[in-house]
């Protein structure tokens, strides 16, 4: 378990307090909000006030995980004090019975009857309710409170001490214990009375008081706060692999491709996940975590026949990574950052007009090479170079260049050299072009398909690359074409399937719906429920006719000047002489119209 040395406002993570005999369970918790300058805290069990140990403290967004940790067994050493009985079973409460005072022998004896699982009747004065109300309170009111028997487990029971009337005793036992109601059963097994003296918190699931911060603190002691609030703040634990395995959950690494769709709540797939979550080995809960090793949250697993569905228990959002962009002319004047050109980086090049199965096998040999170190980037047009090269015969683009840029972020790339193609651009050698990106970008890696080419009327290809590479000393990698169907993917293909109206093959080899993205489109209002704009832009347009959509619609705000509000509705979108027409099956959804996905 690793420790979180952010101590800023608003941070996640979890405190092993050593809570003090004298305050409550809550008031524990204060400490750690000042600490943490926080106000987000739970904790995974209650001790009463009386009780001192172990309180295993979630801050942030890891209070989602008070649930699981709270049904973790849980150690106590409990002294019980034979001869007397409270009403509230222990040393708060007024003595109500008296008797003799078992030996050590007796005590011994009956303990194993204790041992698995037994039922228990819960002190009357305790927190559970009945109709409505707390029992203690209850209790408190002069009322008569008669408590059901609940199962409950101990796992083990072990006398460490007995002297006086007094037993010092270990035991591990289920969630829902009470060691009050255990101290009056065990008196009861000997012919006695009894009541608790003191009770101590020793383990939570994997978490053991050792290792917690606080004991030597003293609550009545001002000067001590501060010395507590330092030791909070250095103890802080991040959520990470290891311990989520002692929390009794396997683990799964989400591949960063599918960083937005698990956090905004997207159908969970296996394919989603660097691990085989359909494997019988797999626990029913998941704590996932994303690439870089932050915890994302838990998913479940439930079968379903002969297969498993995934489903989301809660998700912690990544922190939005936004890749940086640089033009070629920065980058020829010495405008890359320092940082990156010094750690090293992993270059793809080329147009990724969508980024379809073939451009995600090579965008993921650039992606791997973080395990070495190196910065992983794109340098890519904006726009297809075929379009510049024929602009008159040119469809159009499968993706536009905002959508494009979404996508490598997606991928999980930390910079872009963007470059709008000119014949200046184009009259480069390949090799003064090679040797820019490793003279001011620190090129080590990179990756292409078979077929790319560079350079002066494309003349260098992947042979003359690698020559090139073993002079300029950077690696080279060639990437196999991907065949789907018996054929090459490429977007010149998935061009022709959107104006082929086969959509669900384009969708096959994009990972997703062909989608038109319609920003700065103007759209007009036609009755109740329908809109209408002309299409803008240099992006493919499916051939005229009617087609069913989903239509993604956000707000604007005036405050922040960002969108917000993302929200989708099915369409009929009608396409004629460039202009799109969309019809809602119920009254027109308010908003501005983002994408228009085609099915």
């Amino acid at each position: 378990m690793k420790k979180n040395k952010n101590s800023d406002s608003g941070l996640s993570g979890i405190v092993l307090l050593a809570k003090q005999a004298g305050l409550t369970s809550f008031s524990s918790l204060s400490s750690v909000k000042r600490a943490l300058s926080t106000t987000k805290v739970g904790h995974t069990g209650t001790l009463d006030s009386f009780a001192d140990g172990l309180l295993v403290v979630l801050v942030g967004k890891l209070t989602h995980l008070v649930p699981h940790i709270t049904n973790f067994d849980k150690t106590y050493i409990a002294l019980v004090e034979f001869g007397s009985e409270t009403d509230t079973l222990d040393p708060t409460g007024q003595v109500i019975k008296t008797g003799k005072i078992p030996s050590r022998e007796e005590v011994e004896a009956v303990l194993p009857q204790f041992l698995g699982e037994i039922d228990q009747v819960p002190p009357a004065y305790s927190a559970l309710h009945v109709d409505g109300k707390r029992a203690s309170d209850l209790m408190r009111e002069g009322k008569a409170v008669e408590l059901k028997a609940r199962k409950i487990t101990i796992s083990s029971i072990k006398l460490l001490d007995f002297y006086d009337n007094f037993a010092r005793i270990e035991i591990s036992c289920s969630k829902g214990t009470y060691i009050r109601s255990l101290a009056r059963d065990i008196a009861s097994a000997c012919g006695s009375v009894a009541h608790l003296k003191e009770l101590k918190r020793t383990r939570v699931g994997p978490f053991k008081l050792e290792d917690a911060v606080g004991a030597d603190c003293s609550p009545k002691n001002p000067a001590d706060d501060e010395k507590l609030y330092s030791q909070i703040r250095s103890h802080l634990l991040d959520m990470d692999m290891d311990l989520a395995r002692l929390c009794g959950m396997d683990t799964a690494v989400l591949a960063h491709r599918y960083i937005n769709d698990f956090n905004n709540g997207r159908p969970l797939k296996a394919k989603m996940f660097v691990h085989d979550l359909n494997s019988e080995n797999v626990k029913n809960e998941v704590a996932v975590f994303y690439d870089d090793g932050k915890f994302g949250g838990v998913i479940t697993k439930k079968a379903d026949g002969n297969k498993f569905l995934l489903n989301y228990g809660f998700v912690i959002h990544y922190p939005e990574q936004k890749m940086k962009i640089f033009s070629w002319d920065q980058v020829v004047n010495g405008k890359f950052p320092e940082e990156l050109k010094n750690a090293g980086t992993a270059i793809t090049i080329g147009s990724f007009d969508g980024s379809h199965l073939g451009h995600r096998a090579i965008f993921d040999s650039v992606i791997a090479q973080k395990e070495n170190k190196l910065v992983p980037g794109v340098l890519t047009f904006t726009r297809s170079l075929r379009g510049y090269k024929n602009p008159q015969s040119y469809e159009g683009d499968v993706v536009s260049l905002s959508q494009k840029i979404e996508n490598l972020t997606e991928q999980g790339f930390a910079f872009a050299i963007v470059i709008d193609f000119s014949s200046e651009f184009g009259r480069i050698e390949g090799r003064d072009f090679l040797n820019v990106l490793v003279q001011n970008c620190g090129l080590k890696y990179l990756a292409e398909g078979s077929d790319f080419h560079c350079g002066y009327k494309g003349l260098v290809g992947m042979e003359e690359i690698k020559n090139i590479a073993a002079d300029l000393d950077f690696a080279v990698q060639t990437i196999d074409s991907v065949i789907f169907e018996g054929e090459k993917v490429s977007s010149s293909r998935i061009r022709t399937c959107v104006l082929e109206r086969q959509f669900h093959q384009a969708q096959k080899m994009l990972l997703k719906n062909f989608e038109l993205d319609c920003t700065g489109f103007n759209w007009h209002k036609q009755g109740k429920n329908q809109i209408y704009a002309a299409k803008k832009g240099a992006q493919l347009l499916p051939p005229e006719g009617t087609y069913k959509t989903i239509v993604s619609f956000y707000d604007f705000s005036q405050k922040s000047g960002e969108a917000q509000n993302y929200r989708a509705a099915n369409s009929d979108c009608t396409l004629e002489d460039g202009n799109l027409r969309l019809a809602f099956s119920d009254n027109l959804i308010s908003g501005f119209v983002r994408s228009i996905q085609f099915l």
